[in-house]
């Protein structure tokens, strides 16, 4: 056993073919690969430059991307997860804007309905001495006086 152990990754091997479509592919993404650490080396990262983009803050080019790679809106929120863990990309009908506007507009509606109603409350058994405009339940002795009032 050596003292230090090895743990390095070893190369890929090479294809088996030289001259094979696959040995090509392979080589273009090789050099894909080391063009972006020579960049990576100088100072430059792909995804500031991205972020830096000004042809990508158009906010019409998310929806041309994704009808050019062929995802739906539905698609883009999906989820490698469980269906049972992960969130759902269909909702149910009541969760979406047409049917929840309808739902406000008649709860509205019975709201201000509810609001016209008016409830009286029967008279009940007083002491003899309300006339119409007097307060019940009040003599005219400590009553406070408003500016109101005539002096």
């Amino acid at each position: 056993m050596p003292t230090v152990p090895n743990f390095s990754i070893p190369d890929s091997p090479p294809p088996d073919h030289s001259n094979s479509e696959e040995a090509a592919q392979l080589a273009a993404t090789t050099k894909k690969f080391e063009r972006f650490l020579e960049l990576k080396k100088q100072g430059v990262h792909f995804n500031q430059r991205l972020q830096n983009s000004s042809s990508l803050r158009n906010p019409s080019l998310l929806p041309k991307l994704m009808e050019f790679a062929g995802v739906s809106r539905e698609d883009s929120w999906a989820s490698s997860l469980p269906e049972d863990i992960a969130v759902p990309v269909k909702w149910q009908e009541d969760c979406y804007v047409e049917k929840l506007t309808k739902q406000n507009a008649r709860r509205e509606k019975k709201r201000v309905a509810e609001r016209d109603k008016v409830e009286f409350v029967a008279a009940g058994k007083g002491d003899g001495s309300s006339a119409p405009g007097s307060v019940p339940g009040g003599g005219g002795a400590g009553q406070r006086k408003s500016r109101f009032d005539q002096r």
